[in-house]
């Protein structure tokens, strides 16, 4: 099984890791030390909100529930319950830890 490189685009210099696509992104981050807030970690509270700047993910049959409509169109996903498919870059999550 192929590993995905995320690219985090808000950090300087920018940083990269690569993820299982076993894993979810939101995994990725957390095991890699990179600060994101997290509540429900299933789909429904938009907390991980987070900017895909590039790439594509998959959300398998989990359906983004806390994400609307003008986020989904602003190009926000929820790294919670994705996986890459492809080689992704992302922006600052939305809410970060304190």
């Amino acid at each position: 099984m192929q590993k995905k490189r995320i690219s985090l685009s808000f950090l300087d210099p920018d940083q990269w890791f690569l993820n299982d696509q076993r894993e979810t992104v939101l995994d990725t981050l957390v095991k890699n030390g990179i600060p994101i807030k997290q509540a429900c970690i299933n789909g429904v509270c938009g907390v991980c909100l987070t900017p895909l700047l590039s790439g594509e993910i998959d959300y398998a049959e989990r359906r983004p529930r806390g994400l609307n409509e003008k986020e989904k169109e602003s190009g926000y996903f929820l790294p919670c319950i994705s996986t890459c498919k492809t080689d992704i870059c992302i922006g600052k999550p939305k809410v970060t830890l304190r």
